[in-house]
């Protein structure tokens, strides 16, 4: 999946997963289905082969919603990505990414 696909804003981060085995790094969010109806759904936004991940957010009530990323380079053969928050922004440094109903890969 391409990153472009996933629509990230307004999607509130519920918690993030860490399998350090498969070296994935799972959001769950509160993922906008239908936008016009006001209508959120569980879903994961999956960011497999992560070699970094970095928190720059501020202290904040609530959990952090979601507004845009940004592509910042690829290192090597993975992807550097900035996600911007309301509270902050998260960098992430991975190959792949995923949008799952069930954080559980088949």
């Amino acid at each position: 999946m391409k990153l472009a696909e996933i629509h990230f804003h307004d999607s509130r981060i519920l918690r993030v997963i860490e399998d350090s085995e498969a070296d994935d790094l799972i959001f769950e969010v509160n993922y906008p289905v239908d936008w016009d109806n006001n209508i959120f759904e569980k879903r994961y936004i999956v960011f497999g082969d992560v070699l970094e991940y970095r928190i720059d957010e501020g202290a904040f009530l609530g959990a952090p919603t979601l507004l845009n990323y940004s592509d910042d380079t690829e290192v090597e053969d993975r992807r550097a990505v900035t996600l911007h928050t309301n509270a902050g922004t998260r960098r992430l440094l991975f190959r792949t990414v995923d949008l799952l109903i069930n954080h559980i890969k088949a």
